[in-house]
C-alpha cells in the first residue's frame, strides 16, 4: 500500500517557498557549479548547446506539487503537478520554460522508497499508456535516493542507472586517465555513493525534461568527434567524489 494516499497536503506557503528555494539553490550551486548537466549552465539558461540541433535555451522552473492543492492526498497532489507539467511542456515554447523541477510535498522528503513506489506504480505506467513519453523524459530525485532501495541491475524510467554499469562506464573513461581524487579510491563502494549522490536534491522532486532536447542532445552527441557515449556518468561520479573530498 502507498501510505501517501492516506497522507493529505499541509504544506504551508512559508514551506513550500523554502523548498522552491531550497530547490534551485541546488541547481545553480550543485548541478551547474559541478557541470553535471553539460547542458545547464544556470537556473535561467538550460538547453544549452543544442543550437545546431534547433533547440532554443529556456530557464529552469520549479514548481512545488502543493502549491493550491490543499486538502488532498500527497499522491494526488504529485500526480496533478506531474500532469500540469507534461501539458505545460507540450504547449508552452522552450524559451518559457526548457525543463521543470517539481518538488513533491513534504510528506516525501523523509520516504525514498515510498516516493519510488508514487513515480513508479502510479506515474509511470500511465505515461507509458498515454504516450507521453514522446513528450517528457523523466527522474526521480530525493534527498535520501539509494539504489540499493529499489534493487534494479537494469534501466529503469526514471531512476539512476545501475551503479554497475556505471562502474563499467568508469573502467572504459576514467580509469585509464590520472585522476587526482587526494588518496581517495575509485572502488565500486564510492562509485555507487557518488552515483545515488548525484540524485541527492533538498526536497523529493521530479525532473521533466523534453524528450526533443534529449533527442537533440544525443544527436549533437553522436556528431561530435571529442563526446564519448555515456562518459558523463563516469565523470560525474568522479565530480561528486572530488567535491566531497575537498570539502573534508
Amino acid at each position: 500500500e502507498i501510505s501517501s494516499f492516506n497522507n493529505y497536503v499541509d504544506d504551508s506557503k512559508s514551506d513550500i517557498a523554502s523548498a522552491v528555494a531550497a530547490t534551485e539553490k541546488w541547481v545553480d550551486e550543485t548541478l551547474c557549479r559541478l557541470n553535471l548537466c553539460p547542458y545547464t549552465s544556470s537556473l535561467l539558461r538550460a538547453a544549452v548547446g543544442l543550437e545546431t540541433a534547433s533547440v532554443k535555451e529556456g530557464p529552469v522552473i520549479v514548481r512545488h506539487a502543493s502549491e493550491s492543492r490543499d486538502g488532498i492526498c500527497g499522491a494526488a497532489a504529485l500526480a496533478a503537478a506531474f500532469w500540469d507539467g507534461i501539458a505545460e511542456m507540450k504547449t508552452d515554447p522552450e524559451e518559457k520554460v526548457a525543463t521543470l523541477l517539481i518538488v513533491a510535498p513534504s510528506f516525501y522528503d523523509s520516504k525514498f522508497v515510498e516516493f519510488s513506489m508514487t513515480c513508479d506504480e502510479l506515474l509511470q505506467p500511465v505515461v507509458r499508456l498515454t504516450g507521453a513519453e514522446d513528450i517528457v523524459g523523466r527522474a526521480w530525485f530525493h534527498p535520501l535516493y539509494q539504489a540499493s532501495e529499489i534493487g534494479h541491475d537494469t534501466i529503469l524510467p526514471g531512476h539512476a542507472l545501475p551503479a554497475s554499469m556505471v562502474e563499467g562506464f568508469v573502467d572504459r573513461h576514467i580509469r585509464s586517465e590520472e585522476v587526482d581524487l587526494d588518496g581517495h579510491k575509485l572502488d565500486s563502494s564510492s562509485i555507487a555513493a557518488a552515483n545515488d549522490a548525484v540524485r541527492w536534491t533538498p526536497h523529493a522532486t521530479i525532473n521533466l525534461l523534453r524528450r526533443s532536447q534529449l533527442n537533440a542532445a544525443k544527436d549533437v552527441e553522436a556528431a561530435s568527434t571529442n563526446k564519448k557515449p555515456n562518459a558523463i556518468y563516469a565523470r560525474n561520479v568522479v565530480r561528486l567524489i572530488r567535491d566531497e573530498v575537498t570539502k573534508q
